[in-house]
């Protein structure tokens, strides 16, 4: 066997593989997005809250790139709040309004809901939900919360629609920053 043979036989695999990544990437830019959002109507990536105040965040569903409106009308959804919500966070879901007529829902925010539109509804963007949350902990700085589709979402003819998805980034303010120590500074504050 040739070393040109092992070569092609190698790159060939490879190369393919490329191709097929390379198109699923580019591909993946036109997916529609169900996310949290700190705004109703649009996608809004960050939200500055004061520590200790409760606050409210949105389950949107929106078209491909932030402003362009949704190209599909919806017939179900099945979506859930990321992180059991929020594992690890300083947020805790404390309640959801689920959106209401032309749209109905099965379940809960936090195990999964399904999202079946009546008359198949096409809007730029669809407000799935409207979330409340409240601190567990004082945060150390800004940290982000998601929502996420469960499986592809089905369009009115029955097209499945495979939905991206974006991080909502979380600013508190009125805390105090974590400050880096070193172990011997941590050591002294233990010593009389």
């Amino acid at each position: 066997m040739s070393l040109k043979y092992n070569k092609i036989k190698v790159e060939g695999p490879l190369l393919a593989l490329a191709v097929l990544l390379a198109g699923s990437t580019t591909a993946q830019a036109d997916y529609s997005v169900l996310c949290l959002s700190a705004a109703p109507e649009a996608y809004v990536e960050e939200l500055i809250v004061p520590y200790g105040q409760d606050f409210d965040l949105y389950v949107i569903l929106a078209g491909p790139v932030v402003g362009e409106p949704l190209p599909w009308r919806l017939d179900t959804v099945d979506w859930a709040v990321l992180g059991s919500c929020c594992g690890g966070s300083p947020a805790f879901l404390i309640g959801s309004e689920l959106g209401g007529a032309p749209l109905t829902h099965d379940g809960d925010p936090v195990i999964g809901v399904r999202t079946t539109s009546a008359g198949c509804v096409q809007q730029d963007v669809i407000t799935l939900a409207r979330l409340s949350f409240t601190w567990v902990y004082e945060p150390t700085g800004p940290f982000f919360l998601g929502a996420a589709a469960l499986a592809p979402a089905f369009s009115c003819d029955d097209t499945a629609q495979f939905l991206g998805g974006r991080s909502l980034r979380i600013v508190p303010t009125g805390i105090t920053p974590a400050v880096s120590s070193s172990w011997g500074e941590v050591k002294a504050l233990f010593h009389d």
